[in-house]
């Protein structure tokens, strides 16, 4: 099942459609995106500190046996729904063949050039280039891969683009160490990603109207991987189709450049669009820059903004869906680097630089998160280096005072301008028919100190139930585990139907959500909410045939009450929150946090503070300021 959830229409506006595409036929020329290990000068300018390290840690991969996935791993997907027994290891494999890689680029000895070897070698051996949890072999019985019906997923654009990055950096040093093994990548990719691309229509290619995460990602990867591998016709088809699919996949974007699956996703949906156009741009001889810069593509620049938009402080980020609150891997902050020079966005650039670990980048990037292409391109970006060396840690983050993303229905306002001090109020809108949707509809978090307090819980470690039919079972994609209202016990259901409206004002939002619950005709429910005076006001209003109206706010830890109030405290022991309500009663209740990833960000234990009127009101108000836990 494509990872993904729902269909709605949205207008297509950032760019206009066929853009892209234009410019690449009228300037396209073919072009190495990076120079091979032959050019010392290129890879000699490495910085002394990231080449040492990364070596180091090539050097200790060599002393440990190559990570291997057997079939049971495999199969653990089918008999009982685990991505991780198989992704484990493959993804570990994975990074040791990008270190392996980029360590002999650096440094080409023989040992260095032998680890390189074995590792892209036993990419070739695999039987599958596919992810379990893609292939559809198990939805025909199997709990094996069928070798004769190659999968193009994710997993597949990934191993094609790391094979051909291999190709692009190391190619003149295999063929002289190792004759063969190049032969060998460009057939397994051809026969495995390329061909198997061209002879259908894949599901992840999606509409005009609307395109997931995979389609970018699977696009530029394939793109480099044609420009490596393909000659002629199969070369000219791969690249048109995916420069198209490229153009189709930004021009479906809102103008407001928001991304409904929120930060996390934005690297693996928009960045990967964004790299794509760095290649393109580069091929073109500078055309898509030129036009970034005020020209057919300059909606560009808004996409580029969006990180720093949602971003709470540290390591913390607004979040909804299924976008993780604390970053959990460390992002490929030089992406977002080249897709704002690419757009002139000096500002954007520097907030990248600011957040940067160019060691951590080199040595443990999640091979998912960077991958070889963008661990190469950074490693060799003399900008890049300087610019980080010219930053100070998080002093680029821009932190504005108010944010409105109407196309997702997300508003944030924080307390002071450029300062991560005080409160951040984070309001969501929208529909529940978003790519990797929560019924979340006029939920609230609250940030102290750029620490979220009042939370969304994100969600945890991806299963066989995350993209099927039971989706909405997982007790945190449910609205009653997110800080909304429970209308006399409802939740929100899943679809483009459950919506809400929100209606901006200088000092919050007010959102209708009288369609996000399945109420009666005639009755409606209207949250209102603002940061003023040094506090958060949350007060929701409804008109109910019967039963109680509730609502709910969900934090990290246990919260404890004080009196008529509650005293939520900080995921990192900085200040909580003290909460004053109208309710007449208040519950809380609390569950152990057993997943990795979401204890990453909120330890464990997770709580609901369950807010109910008094029987025949209409109204209940909650206010919350900062105070030391």
């Amino acid at each position: 099942m494509i990872e993904h959830a729902g269909t709605a229409h949205r207008r297509a506006s950032l760019l206009p459609r066929g853009s892209v595409t234009a410019l690449w036929r009228a300037h396209a020329t073919p072009t190495s995106p990076a120079p091979d290990a032959d050019d010392r000068h290129a890879w000699g300018g490495v910085p002394a500190a990231v080449r040492d390290a990364l070596l180091e840690r090539a050097a200790a991969d060599r002393r440990e046996p190559w990570p291997q996935t057997l079939l049971t791993d495999w199969a653990a997907y089918g008999s009982r729904g685990s991505r991780v027994a198989y992704e484990d290891p493959f993804f570990a494999r994975t990074e040791r063949i990008t270190r392996a890689v980029l360590a002999a680029a650096v440094a080409p000895s023989d040992e260095n050039l032998a680890e390189a070897a074995n590792g892209l070698w036993l990419l070739c051996e695999q039987s599958s280039w596919c992810w379990p949890a893609h292939d559809d072999a198990f939805t025909r019985g199997l709990l094996t891969t069928d070798t004769a019906r190659p999968v193009v997923d994710l997993g597949t654009g990934e191993a094609a683009a790391q094979a051909a990055w291999a190709d692009i950096v190391l190619g003149p040093q295999l063929d002289r160490a190792f004759p063969g093994v190049r032969h060998r990548l460009r057939n397994e990719t051809v026969r495995r990603a390329l061909e198997p691309f061209l002879a259908e229509p894949w599901h992840w290619e999606g509409t005009e109207e609307r395109m997931h995460n995979w389609a970018p990602w699977i696009y530029g990867n394939l793109l480099v991987a044609a420009h490596a591998f393909a000659d002629g016709e199969l070369r000219d088809a791969v690249e048109g189709r995916c420069v198209d699919g490229i153009d189709r996949y930004l021009a479906q974007l809102p103008a407001d450049g928001a991304i409904d699956e929120g930060f996390g996703y934005w690297w693996q949906g928009a960045a990967r669009a964004l790299d794509a156009l760095g290649l393109i741009d580069a091929a073109a001889g500078g055309a898509i820059s030129r036009e970034a810069a005020g020209g057919s593509l300059s909606g560009l620049v808004e996409l580029v903004r969006f990180p720093e938009r949602v971003h709470l402080g540290g390591d913390w980020y607004a979040s909804w869906s299924d976008a993780d609150a604390r970053a959990a891997e460390l992002p490929a902050w030089h992406s977002l680097f080249r897709a704002a020079r690419l757009c002139g966005t000096e500002a954007s650039a520097g907030f990248a630089a600011a957040h940067a670990d160019p060691i951590e980048a080199a040595t443990r990037s999640a091979a998912n998160q960077s991958g070889l292409g963008r661990l190469a391109l950074a490693l060799l970006d003399h900008d890049w280096h300087a610019a980080i060396a010219r930053a100070a840690d998080g002093a680029a983050s821009p932190l504005p005072a108010r944010v409105d993303l109407p196309s997702i229905g997300v508003g944030i306002a924080r307390e002071r301008a450029g300062s991560v001090e005080g409160l951040t109020l984070v309001a969501k809108a929208g529909h529940n028919d978003e790519a990797h949707n929560h019924n979340d509809l006029g939920a609230i978090s609250i940030a102290v100190d750029g620490v979220p307090v009042v939370i969304d819980p994100g969600r945890e470690t991806y299963t066989a139930q995350t993209f099927s039919d039971g989706r909405y079972d997982l007790w945190y994609v449910s609205s009653d585990w997110h800080s909304a209202p429970w209308p006399r016990g409802l939740t929100q259901r899943p679809g483009a139907d459950s919506r809400a409206q929100a209606t901006a004002d200088e000092t919050g939002w007010t959102i209708d959500l009288s369609r996000a619950y399945p109420l009666a005709d005639g009755e409606r429910w209207v949250r209102r909410t603002e940061i003023a005076d040094g506090s958060v006001r949350v007060r929701d209003e409804w008109a109910l045939g019967d039963g109680a109206g509730a609502v709910v706010l969900v934090c990290a830890g246990v919260p404890r009450t004080d009196g008529d109030e509650v005293v939520v405290p900080a995921p990192d022991g900085g200040r909580g929150l003290r909460i004053a309500h109208d309710a007449a009663t208040c519950r809380i209740e609390t569950r152990e946090v057993t997943d990795p990833l979401m204890a990453r960000s909120w330890g464990e234990k997770v709580s609901r503070i369950v807010l109910e009127a008094a029987a025949g009101a209409a109204s209940l108000e909650v206010r919350a300021r900062a105070e030391a836990s």
